[in-house]
């Protein structure tokens, strides 16, 4: 049962909040007085530490006038500052109350009452102590001979001084209290649970006289009711942080930033200005593969830190979550945001210095402004993120402002996201082939397989215009599975030493499970393994992904072909040779083009044919269209083409035909395959 202290009819007791109610029967029913047994519970509940249990105040009825005594008095207090803890008040107000209740118990005494925050001194209430000297201690130091106050909370014990004139513990302070004719100074710290100083609870005399032993009850009774509020305050403020502040950069979170924004909306009128800034770091994926989330944790710190400071007071800075922050700002135009988003962006020109190791990224941002008249803010947040998508496809590291048109392209964008999710199982995409020739020979050594997509709103799609959205939107591994199998499924009916080149994703290859798919597609169409050649790009090898080594390894050991496609775009060519040694390098159609107008291509390009020749690689050059071009590629070396000059992408049927037909040199072999008419389309 809980443990009463009682006074008349005012009551304290601390125990399960449960028992409330029984208590209060308990009670009614042990008095003799049938006024307390007629009487209604009024109480004030806080809880404490201990899960399940608390503090209540309470007394019965309006209609018993109690005793005048210093314990009535002291537990009306303490019911008072409770309910004002209870009810929201802040603590300042709650230790006003207490210090005004004492000086009215103890009119001889200013009663004063400061937290410790930092190892700094914060006044929180003395209404009879001057403004002037309350403020002379904000932010004073405790230590040794920091007043009674600075003292007793440096020390944890309580400081008596009856001499502030004579007492060395007052030299640094001494001159402003004793102008305002106090003479002495009884203060005792307030202690938390963990026995760390809250606080101090003081009183000042003029002329030190009294009941000793009523103010030391006094004493007793404040300094824990005051650890209560302050307790309270910081654990109210550690919830408050938890809720709206980031606790890794220390900027405000998301749940702040919107309700900061919604506040500058109703406060600023309807035609105010109001800017929001969203920014994502570009490549900061690359921080945490590379050393470690510690560091990409202490990156995003580092951050938070340069957005605050190029913030200043034009705004609130927040992070959303993971590498994406915002800045909220009224009353600016279109120079001061891109003034600032230019300083934002210029931010990431230094590196992040951590643990000795320099961290290099960048970031991208987009702006955008509240239109007049417009209360709801999510349009606004939804164009900054266009924007900001805006700087992020135009290669990252910059800024833009939102512009209609970019709603209209995200508008778009929806539309094509949800026929594409549609798309395979309406049966809209198609294959075509092209043909890939012996420059030697002139006959055909194998045909690529190429997807394209039939949309019924906008007709006929390149896979340069859907095959990234198919990344993102997770589409590209059923995508890849059905070209593969209708690709083996219509290579099976060509002669047994023409392949087939399917492209791949590194999403694919990433896939513990696609080598075993690849096996289940050769098994139901009936293709050789040594009849399919897999296509990848550069950036699939230099991604290094241990899962995508080991797909390529057992590819390759099942007898697969694997051809680098696009070879010399990417920004480390040789280094994706040597870490793997493809079967086939293809020269991309870029080098080729300009054959006949650019000597420095020519000299890549041979040099590109005679590396792969001395390490038996076999080289294919894309976009072969004239002859000239064709002419110089086999001087050079180089085995295999393809292109326009001896066809454009044709669907399966044709390309049947035009195999029945082979049997003479590439030129013969063009004349004939022009008797199909026109290419399906023109590209990859």
């Amino acid at each position: 049962m809980p443990r009463w202290r009682n006074a008349d009819f005012i009551s304290q007791w601390v125990g399960p909040i449960s028992s409330i109610a029984a208590t209060h029967r308990q009670f009614r029913r042990g008095r003799d007085n049938q006024a307390a047994r007629d009487c209604t519970l009024e109480f004030c509940f806080v809880a404490s530490s201990n899960a399940g249990e608390g503090r209540a105040a309470c007394w019965w009825g309006s209609d018993f006038v109690p005793g005048s005594s210093l314990t009535y008095e002291l537990l009306v207090l303490e019911h008072d500052v409770l309910k004002a803890i209870a009810t929201g008040r802040s603590l300042a107000e709650a230790m006003d109350i207490i210090c005004r209740r004492v000086e009215a118990m103890l009119p001889a005494v200013a009663c004063s009452v400061l937290a410790v925050e930092d190892g700094k001194l914060r006044p929180l209430a003395g209404p009879s102590l001057p403004e002037d000297y309350s403020a002379s201690l904000d932010g004073y130091p405790i230590g040794p001979s920091a007043g009674s106050c600075g003292t007793a909370a440096y020390l944890g014990v309580e400081v008596d001084v009856l001499d502030i004139v004579g007492d060395p513990r007052w030299d640094g302070i001494r001159d402003v209290v004793v102008e305002i004719g106090y003479t002495s100074c009884w203060s005792s710290p307030i202690l938390a649970r963990d026995r760390s100083t809250l606080g101090t609870f003081a009183f000042y005399y003029r002329d030190r006289g009294g009941t000793r032993h009523v103010e030391r009850d006094i004493v007793d009774a404040c300094v824990p009711l005051c650890a209560i509020a302050m307790e309270h305050d910081r654990a109210s403020a550690a919830v408050h942080r938890l809720a709206y502040r980031d606790p890794l950069t220390q900027l405000a979170n998301r749940t702040a930033f919107f309700d900061r924004a919604r506040h500058l909306v109703a406060s600023g009128g309807a035609d105010a200005s109001l800017a929001v800034v969203y920014v994502d770091l570009d490549g900061f994926k690359e921080i945490n593969d590379t050393f470690g989330h510690w560091m990409g944790d202490q990156v995003l710190s580092g951050v938070g830190q340069r957005l605050r400071a190029l913030a200043d007071d034009q705004g609130v800075v927040a992070r959303l979550g993971g590498d994406e922050f915002a800045l909220v700002a009224s009353g600016v135009g279109d120079a001061e945001m891109a003034a600032l988003a230019a300083r934002l962006i210029g931010s990431f020109d230094e590196p992040f210095r951590v643990e000795g190791q320099n961290a290099m990224l960048s970031a991208s941002a987009g702006v955008a402004f509240r239109e007049p008249g417009d209360h709801d803010l999510t349009e606004l947040m939804k164009n900054a993120d266009l924007a900001l998508y805006r700087a992020k496809t135009e290669g990252g590291g910059r800024f833009c402002f939102f512009t209609p048109e970019m709603a209209a392209a995200a508008r778009r964008r929806r539309e094509l996201e949800g026929d594409l999710r549609k798309a395979l199982e309406r049966g809209e995409f198609f294959l075509v082939f092209q043909p890939i020739l012996d420059f030697a020979t002139g006959i055909i050594r194998g045909c690529e397989a190429l997807v394209r997509w039939r949309q019924p709103t906008a007709g006929l799609r390149l896979p340069a215009e859907f095959v990234s959205l198919a990344e993102e939107l997770g589409l590209i591994a059923p995508i890849g599975a059905w070209v593969l199998e209708e690709a083996c499924r219509a290579a099976v009916h060509w002669r047994d030493e023409i392949y087939v080149a399917v492209n791949l994703s590194a999403i694919q290859l990433r896939d513990p499970a696609f080598c075993d798919e690849i096996r289940a597609s050769l098994a139901r169409t009936g293709l050789p393994p040594h009849r399919l050649q897999i296509e990848i790009t550069e950036s699939v090898l230099l991604a290094e992904s241990p899962t995508t080594a080991r797909a390529l390894n057992t590819l390759r050991g099942m007898g697969i072909a694997i051809a680098l496609d696009d070879f010399g775009t990417g920004y480390s060519s040789l280094r994706s040779v040597r870490a793997f040694r493809p079967d086939k390098i293809k020269v991309d159609r870029s080098f080729v083009q300009d054959l006949e107008r650019n000597d420095q291509s020519r000299t890549i390009v041979a040099a590109v044919i005679a590396m792969a020749r001395s390490l038996d690689i076999v080289t294919t050059a894309e976009g072969v269209e004239t002859a000239a071009q064709a002419d110089l590629l086999q001087r050079d070396g180089c085995i295999e083409g393809q292109g326009f000059l001896y066809s454009r992408p044709r669907p399966a049927e044709e390309i049947d035909a035009i195999l029945s037909l082979q049997g003479g040199p590439a030129a013969r072999y063009s004349a004939a395959a022009s008797v199909f008419g026109a290419a399906v389309t023109s590209g990859d």
